[in-house]
Parts: C-alpha cells; sequence; structure tokens
C-alpha cells in the first residue's frame, strides 16, 4: 500500500503595489456601481438596474449607462405655470413674509 503525503505549498503574499492596484480597483468598481445603480432605481429602470447589479466590468458599463444611456434624460427645464398646473397647487399672488 502506498502512502500519498500531501504537500501544502504556501504561495507568497502578494506585493504591496498588487494588494494596492486591487484594492483601487475594488474601491473604483464600488463607487461607479453606487452611482449607477442608485440612478437606475431612481428612473425606475429594472432592467439596466438587473444587468448593472450581476455584472463587473470595473466600471466601464455604469460609466456607460450614467453618461450614456441615461445622460440624455435630463429634466428639461419648466415654467412655474407648467408646475402649478401639473400639481394643482395655487398661484402665489404676491411674495409675503411671514410674521
Amino acid at each position: 500500500m502506498t502512502t500519498h503525503s500531501k504537500s501544502h505549498k504556501r504561495h507568497p503574499a502578494p506585493a504591496p503595489t498588487v494588494r494596492a492596484a486591487v484594492g483601487l480597483a475594488v474601491v473604483w468598481t464600488l463607487a461607479w456601481k453606487s452611482a449607477s445603480l442608485w440612478r437606475a432605481a431612481k428612473n425606475d429602470s429594472k432592467p439596466w438596474f438587473g444587468v448593472l447589479l450581476v455584472t463587473n466590468t470595473l466600471g466601464l458599463l455604469d460609466a456607460i449607462y450614467l453618461f450614456g444611456v441615461n445622460g440624455g434624460r435630463r429634466r428639461e427645464a419648466r415654467t412655474e405655470r407648467e408646475i402649478l398646473a401639473d400639481t394643482g397647487e395655487p398661484p402665489q399672488l404676491a411674495d409675503t413674509y411671514e410674521i
């Protein structure tokens, strides 16, 4: 009967520059991911939210969503009259100060 000895080789710890690069990539990805997920949720974009949640592209897809796909959806400027008509609020008659 032969016995096999298992040799457990320890891998050396990664160099400090590698650890710093990985840490920087994690921070970079989390920043882009949180911004794009927040925007997708705010815009009720469920397909984009799902795609952004499950993919990891080091922020590339997140930046494309933030600046390319969603960048054109800026809120258009509306006049006070349009806002009042949408909300049903009566117009203000004058600037009054409460005492």
